[in-house]
């Protein structure tokens, strides 16, 4: 799947004009094709709260839900709690720790 392709695909999902951010474009490129399916399945799982999101400890109004993809790659999905999806990160482990710092997960 073409990474554009994808971002619609997800922002149509999540019905919301989420953003992409970290290497979003390069990591999803390199993914087999199971894995990029996997991603849009787990984004499908956040939106219906299949999946326990985490809270921020330092904005209390921000929640995640966090995959982990193959050995190295990571995705953080962020939403405002009681309102729209806001990023999808996608990155190396070493970006990903960095981010959850940022975020305060």
């Amino acid at each position: 799947m073409q990474t554009n392709q994808a971002r619609a695909l997800i922002k149509n999902i999540l019905e919301s004009d989420v953003s992409f951010e970290g290497h979003f474009n390069k990591c999803f490129d390199n993914l087999k094709v199971t894995q990029q399916q996997e991603v849009i399945d787990w984004v499908k799982a956040c939106k219906e709260l299949k999946i326990n999101p985490i809270q921020s400890k330092t904005n209390r109004e921000l929640i995640g839900f966090v995959k982990k993809i193959g050995s190295n790659l990571r995705a953080i999905l962020t939403k405002e709690k009681k309102g729209y999806f806001i990023v999808l990160f996608l990155d190396k482990h070493k970006y990903y720790e960095a981010e959850m710092n940022n975020l305060g997960f």
